[in-house]
């Protein structure tokens, strides 16, 4: 018996996707702290692991909130350092309560190889925490940038849960414009950029939910929810990059 030819169907284009589908499947917000590395010590959380540590900005931290922290970089850092890759930690599984990584993850070329690691060395129960960058240009050597479902993704594939992501503190826009006037110092105007666009995003919401509202008959609960979705994912998916909790399952 032949088999039919395959006969493409006809489209109208690609899919298109509504601010709900852009949402993040996990607790989300804009411009508000995401965790406090302090309190999570304080919380039982007390085994910590830095991972690209640098010059142990969170040692202080974590020690002063009571708990032990090893820090973990790929190049010579000082006595405070485990020298080793992100990929490959030099660590017994399930031994730490926290894994940090600020600021790193873009610097790693086998991201998902990392991710898997992170995994490996956390207890049930873990917390993956830390910030990656989305909107930044290049920097140093750059890898990944990533978005919060790329987040999500390979925190599932490796047994974790991603449970919140945050941004919105700061845009790709003031951050291109920094590099753009660079040497000229540009940090203080960086705010007022990012509070504008904040303000625009919140601004059209506003006028989403009148359209909605008044235009589409929603009721008020409905159209409220909806232009709150709505600022919150076009703030995020402007954003500089994220803050984020993964969970250890």
């Amino acid at each position: 018996m032949s088999q039919k030819p395959f006969v493409p169907v006809p489209a109208k284009g690609v899919r298109l996707l509504s601010f709900e589908d852009q949402q993040p499947n996990c607790e989300y917000d804009v411009n508000i702290e995401c965790y406090n590395l302090s309190e999570l010590v304080k919380q039982g959380y007390k085994k910590v692991v830095d991972i690209g540590c640098g010059y142990g900005r969170t040692k202080k931290i974590v020690e002063n909130a009571g708990g032990t922290w090893v820090g973990v970089e790929p190049f010579e850092g000082g006595a405070h350092t485990v020298i080793a890759s992100a990929e490959d930690l030099p660590f017994e599984n399930g031994s730490f309560d926290l894994v940090n990584m600020s600021s790193v993850l873009e610097h790693i070329p086998d991201v998902e190889r990392a991710i898997a690691e992170v995994s490996r060395v956390l207890r049930p129960g873990g917390l993956f925490v830390g910030y990656v960058a989305f909107m930044e240009c290049f920097h140093e050597i750059s890898y990944n940038h990533m978005s919060y479902f790329s987040l999500e993704f390979y925190a599932n594939k490796h047994g974790m849960k991603l449970e919140k992501i945050t941004g919105g503190r700061r845009f790709g826009i003031d951050y291109h414009k920094m590099v753009l006037w660079s040497p000229i110092p540009f940090n203080s105007m960086r705010a007022f950029i990012a509070f504008r666009i904040r303000t625009w995003n919140k601004l059209k919401s506003k006028l989403m939910y009148l359209n909605l509202r008044f235009r589409k008959k929603l009721d008020a609960a409905t159209a409220s929810k909806k232009a709150t979705i709505y600022y919150k994912v076009e703030c995020l998916r402007q954003s500089n990059g994220y803050n984020f909790v993964i969970k250890k399952l």
